[in-house]
């Protein structure tokens, strides 16, 4: 007898059709018995796991239509301009992907639980996991909209995180807000008390959970019926949705809140390599190492400095200052200046008014300073795909020239492979968290790393060491990274949170204490340092990493994410009270890659030929910052004078800025002025072309004592 309620009878149906055509043999060898056998067996499981297959599909659908409202919710006060004609029509632009998840949802938690019917118990304790599982991973969603602005999408994730999970754990954990953690609580609670009803009614009814009265026929049809209908849904609407696709930057905003965390989460990845374009067979044929960077804007010329006497051997301090662009540098909290050290500095210094990272992000600024190279255009961080690449390194040139080298970094050094890339590069001492914590008083955990005021002692008893010989140091601070946590003896600069015309909150206020904290420390090495007289034949290039920021543009959270002028553009001095003793100001963009051709001149070195800058002291046409960032969307951008070019690669998205009248990047010129977009947008194609060929050729075994 048929079931037309198990999903299982289809496959016995088939075989009473076309038993006739087959000889069978007898008894219990007959395979029509044991088909018979295999589908009851099937048919009581499936009957034994109705019910909670009935409450998991339940628990999706309103997991999703929770989602879905709050969502659009945070989209009509974020994003009053994207009209989805209501929310019907925002569920419709959801349907596809919200559909195929309550199916695979269903189908994975149907594999799991047959197999365990036969277990007592077993199948509560997998249901109840399933479920506590996407409970969170929906909230925590929900809560990466609230903060970022933007569905949680897996190009959000990199190798890098897997490198340092408690840091980016904590960092999480310090953004969810009480809400997430009361519904957490509330809604895990009903999910267990419904799988504990479920028990309890089976185990009344039946002399064990398997052989319990078998639910009803609207319970077991139920099931396969919405996991169909979930699936012919899913695809119908898919293919009517991408038929209608827009190309505008409304359509792609209104698409990216469409998408189902989970379903990117599960979808294959990046779909191969980028296509040849004409510029990659140019590039093949006609390349040489330097990419042009002559601005297309201004003819102008930059003059011989000579505030720096060269060739000489200095000393050599590079300080990455974290996550601090310019915007901030002259930010005061009740009368006081939050950077002090920075302006105290700066007035004996060389200082850069238009310096800029040409990536977001801090291994990425690593390699730009160590090596004058761009990052490569693939999500792929270099320093940790390719720890020994073929690029001579400024410590190991210093190295090689008699200097004593160390880096000290107040976190963990296997962040995104940092240290793999570090060890072979010629360094003396490499001083990280797991040293510094041994070494009192400053050992206190804070944020992704120690208390920075750490780094000051080894710095100096390193120095002391061989004092006959110069010194190349390099500082790596954790403060002011997210989550902007602060030792507990440090005093604020902004006791409580104030409120602010961005809605920028707590973490902002948190961010404001951390940065006070990390100018505090600056000034308290370097203060040390002059102390001693460790300095009078000091250089300190002093700079950010990256930027950070804070909702100036919609969507636009914490580094990585957009290249606008809150992520790139960055203080930059080289201090020295003897050589300046005032300010002297250079407003000729620059970038990091500059920074070791810089040195090399100061030092009377001959850069390599592999490098990608220029020395910011020699005669020289004005350049162009070649900026870049891939963390979720792949993002190509160019300053050039007053001029900002930003391209989105995969859909070509466009955004023109004149920084000189508009300088918080508001409004886009790409339109209006087609011209200047047009011959950017060429030196960007052609640029990408450039970088694709510039590492294919030093990965295919440009071997490193090319560059000596």
């Amino acid at each position: 007898m048929l079931d037309p309620a198990c999903p299982w009878s289809i496959v016995s149906l088939f075989c009473y059709w076309h038993k006739p055509r087959i000889i069978c043999g007898s008894g219990r060898n007959d395979p029509w018995t044991m088909i018979d056998i295999i589908k009851k067996k099937l048919s009581e499981r499936y009957a034994c796991c109705t019910r909670l297959l009935l409450f998991t599909a339940i628990l999706v659908f309103l997991m999703h239509l929770f989602y879905r409202i709050r969502i659009y919710r945070y989209i009509l006060s974020l994003h009053p301009d994207i009209s989805f004609q209501g929310f019907t029509g925002y569920l419709h632009y959801s349907l596809p992907h919200d559909s195929m998840i309550l199916f695979w949802s269903i189908a994975a938690l149907l594999l799991i639980l047959l197999p365990t019917t036969g277990i007592e118990r077993l199948k509560y304790i997998v249901s109840g996991t399933f479920s506590l599982l996407f409970i969170f991973f929906m909230l925590f969603s929900m809560e990466f909209f609230r903060v970022y602005q933007t569905t949680f999408q897996k190009d959000f994730t990199g190798k890098e995180h897997f490198t340092g999970l408690g840091n980016v754990l904590d960092s999480a954990l310090a953004e969810f807000s009480l809400e997430f953690y009361i519904l957490l609580f509330t809604l895990s609670a009903l999910s267990f008390l419904a799988i504990w009803l479920i028990y309890r009614h089976e185990e009344k009814t039946g002399a064990a959970p398997c052989t319990a009265t078998p639910p009803g026929f609207i319970a077991r049809t139920s099931v396969p019926a919405a996991a169909v209908i979930s699936l012919l849904v899913g695809i119908f609407t898919g293919l009517v949705q991408s038929e209608k696709s827009g190309n505008s930057h409304a359509a792609a905003l209104m698409h990216e809140f469409a998408i189902n965390p989970l379903y990117d989460l599960l979808s294959c990845g990046p779909s191969g390599p980028e296509k040849k374009s004409p510029f990659h067979t140019y590039w093949e044929k006609h390349f040489s190492f330097g990419l042009n960077t002559e601005s297309i804007e201004s003819s102008r010329r930059c003059e011989r400095i000579d505030s720096i006497p060269r060739p000489k051997k200095y000393n050599i301090i590079l300080y990455f200052f974290e996550s601090t662009p310019r915007k901030y540098y002259d930010l005061k909290v009740n009368g006081r200046t939050v950077l002090q050290t920075w302006h105290r500095l700066e007035k004996n210094s060389l200082s850069f008014k238009r310096h800029y990272a040409n990536y977001p992000l801090s291994a990425n600024a690593l390699l730009s300073v160590f090596t004058s190279a761009y990052d490569h255009n693939s999500k792929a961080m270099v320093i940790q795909e390719h720890p020994d690449i073929g690029l001579r390194t400024l410590p190991e040139i210093l190295k090689s020239r008699g200097y004593r080298t160390c880096l000290i970094h107040t976190g963990d050094l296997a962040y995104a492979g940092q240290k793999r890339f570090l060890q072979k590069r010629g360094f003396d001492a490499l001083i990280e968290r797991k040293q510094l914590i041994g070494i009192p008083p400053y050992t206190q955990v804070v944020g992704w790393g120690i208390d920075d005021r750490a780094m000051i002692w080894p710095a100096t008893s390193f120095i002391r060491k061989d004092p006959g010989k110069p010194f190349f140091m390099i500082f790596l601070p954790v403060n002011p990274h997210h989550p902007y946590a602060i030792p507990e003896d440090v005093s604020r600069i902004l006791d409580e949170p104030e409120g602010n015309p961005d809605g920028r909150g707590s973490s902002w206020h948190n961010y404001l204490n951390s940065l006070h904290y990390a100018d505090l420390t600056l000034g308290m090495l370097v203060d040390e340092l002059e102390r001693q007289g460790l300095m009078h034949n000091t250089l300190l290039f002093l700079f950010a990493d990256h930027g950070e920021a804070f909702y100036q543009h919609r969507m636009n959270y914490n580094h990585p994410l957009f290249i606008y002028e809150e992520n790139i553009h960055i203080p930059f001095l080289v201090y020295n009270r003897t050589l300046f003793p005032s300010t002297e100001n250079v407003d000729s963009v620059s970038r990091h890659i500059d920074i070791l051709p810089t040195i090399l001149d100061i030092l009377g070195i001959q850069p390599s030929p592999m490098r990608e800058g220029v020395s910011l002291l020699s005669p020289r046409r004005e350049q162009m910052a070649l900026i870049h960032t891939s963390w979720k969307d792949d993002y190509m951008g160019i300053v050039d004078r007053q001029w900002k070019y930003i391209r989105r690669t995969d859909d070509g998205l466009e955004e023109l800025y004149d920084l000189d009248r508009d300088p918080d990047e508001k409004n886009n010129m790409a339109v209006t002025r087609r011209e200047i977009a047009g011959r950017y947008r060429y030196y960007i194609m052609s640029s990408r072309a450039y970088r694709d060929e510039y590492y294919r050729r030093v990965l295919a075994g440009t071997d490193r004592d090319r560059g000596r």
